[in-house]
């Protein structure tokens, strides 16, 4: 949904539902952390960060942060977002080392919501991840080219960066009210920017090949099934006249209309 997503989960994790649907979140109710940052439960800084990232698609910082609003209004997929933020933190409480133990729980959220590989893949990635942004632009040199090279070669796509980036900011922005500031927007900000310009400068990921692929065949199958026979010859046609950067960077969703805009120009 679109709207009220954070007051949706909220209602549902005060009834004991949503740990029914979700057990891997059952040990973070109530779960304090002992620190000088986090003013909130565990459970309750993760579902305020779900409401921080609706704040910011409805405008509401658009002043003082237009490029994180601008990110989280373009981004593609947004409930892979809100499943990272939702499960970043699922490891705590179990012992050192919450990002490796969150992202074993992710993957099998994953498996049991029928994610496709790709997806399955990006939210395991998201909270295996979710402090590798903020560390890097707080404590490191993000104007060392080989940084953001390595930085970049582990992010993969410029869709995995969107969301890492909103990701980071909404957990931080979720901690308490004196964690976020204008001096760590600025400097998230800088590293987002520096890290798209080596994606823009011809950065791509290894697998790209094998990832074009897979995109191809899903919305091949999705077309056939929803739209027919016709509709998915049309679809295969146009995606062979396409470069590979239109399958990297297009909502899989978009693609099948965009076959049929193309074949209806053509007969104008």
């Amino acid at each position: 949904s679109p709207y009220r997503v954070y007051e949706t989960l909220h209602e549902m994790h005060k009834l004991g539902v949503l740990s029914r649907i979700i057990p891997e979140w059952e040990h973070l109710r109530c779960l304090v952390l002992h620190d000088l940052y986090h003013i909130y439960t565990v459970d309750e800084h993760s579902l305020m960060g779900i409401r921080e990232l609706e704040r910011l698609r409805m405008g509401e910082h658009a002043d003082a942060s237009p490029l994180l609003t601008q990110v989280m209004r373009e981004v593609d997929k947004v409930e892979l977002l809100f499943l990272g933020m939702m499960m970043h933190d699922s490891g705590k409480g179990l012992g050192g080392g919450h990002s490796e133990k969150g992202a074993v729980f992710a993957r099998d959220l994953a498996a049991r919501l029928k994610l496709n590989e790709d997806d399955a893949k990006e939210l395991e990635f998201l909270v295996r991840n979710h402090l590798v942004m903020s560390h890097l632009a707080q404590r490191r040199d993000i104007h060392d080219d080989k940084l953001i090279r390595e930085f970049a070669q582990l992010v993969g796509t410029t869709d995995t960066l969107k969301r890492l980036y909103l990701l980071t900011y909404a957990d931080m922005r979720a901690t308490g009210p004196k964690v976020w500031n204008n001096w760590k927007d600025m400097l998230l900000s800088e590293t987002y920017l520096r890290v798209t310009e080596a994606f823009a400068r011809g950065l791509e990921p290894e697998d790209r090949q094998e990832r074009i692929a897979r995109i191809r065949e899903r919305v091949l199958a999705e077309t056939r099934k929803t739209r027919g026979e016709q509709a998915a010859q049309e679809f295969a046609r146009f995606a062979e006249s396409m470069p590979d950067i239109y399958f990297l960077t297009t909502p899989e969703t978009l693609m099948a209309d965009h076959a049929t805009l193309v074949r209806q120009a053509r007969e104008q």
